[in-house]
Parts: C-alpha cells; sequence; structure tokens
C-alpha cells in the first residue's frame, strides 16, 4: 500500500542503487506517519550504510557511513551527538540533548566537525569527490 512517503523513500533507493554496487535493502517500512529505508552497498573498497528516517512532522533523521574494514571512514549524521552538541551550545549543551545537529565524522569517529543538512543525493557526490573508490 503506498503511503506519503513512498515517492521519497522509491528515490531515495533507486538513487543508491545506481551510484553502488552490490546494493541491498536492509530494512524498508512505510507506515502513514513514518517511513524508515536501511541500505548497504560497496563503493570501491569501502562499504557504504545508509538509513533515513522521515516522520509526517517533517523531521527527516539520517546517517550516512562509509567504512573500510569495521572502520568509519567518513559518515554524515544528524544525531544528537553530546560531542556535536557541545560545538554548537558549548557549555549549554545539556539543554539541547535531544536536538538533531548535522555533523560528520571521520578518522574512526574520533574526529568530528559540524555541517550543514545532507541527503542521500549530496553524500554521493561527496564521496566521488573526495573519497577514491580505489
Amino acid at each position: 500500500m503506498a503511503t506519503p512517503f513512498t515517492e521519497i523513500v522509491d528515490r531515495v533507493v533507486a538513487l543508491f542503487e545506481s551510484a553502488f554496487v552490490h546494493s541491498v535493502v536492509l530494512r524498508r517500512e512505510e507506515r502513514p506517519h513514518l517511513a524508515l529505508v536501511e541500505m548497504d552497498g560497496t563503493y570501491g573498497i569501502y562499504r557504504v550504510h545508509v538509513r533515513e528516517i522521515w516522520q509526517a512532522d517533517g523531521v527527516r533523521k539520517y546517517a550516512y557511513y562509509a567504512l573500510y574494514q569495521s572502520e568509519v571512514v567518513v559518515g554524515f549524521d544528524n544525531a544528537s551527538d553530546p560531542r556535536a552538541l557541545c560545538l554548537k551550545y558549548g557549555k549549554d549543551y545539556a539543554r539541547h540533548r535531544l536536538e538533531l545537529i548535522p555533523h560528520r565524522h571521520t578518522e574512526g569517529k574520533q574526529a568530528l566537525e559540524l555541517t550543514g543538512e545532507v541527503d542521500c543525493a549530496a553524500f554521493i557526490t561527496w564521496l566521488k569527490k573526495n573519497l577514491p573508490p580505489m
């Protein structure tokens, strides 16, 4: 049954499948108020993992990761990560502990920097520009 999210999820899946080999949809759920898609694929020597969650109130949660073996090479997400909250709010970060903060992880998640919002297309563009598939 089609939901308000069907077209959005279909577009993300098609984009992912066209960009990566050995693409597989690990999980896809659509309900009237929520949709979720989680996928894995291969980009050269890297394993790529993507998860997006859309809510009817317009909130979109995401996590886009490129891994080499089990190490995070780069990851973009908008979780309420305490380190990202500290970067954005300083000492008052605890008051914002549930806020979604777009950020990027590198170096096995040791380094973190704030970013703007990212979607699947922007993640793919970033990978192709900054991370040769080797």
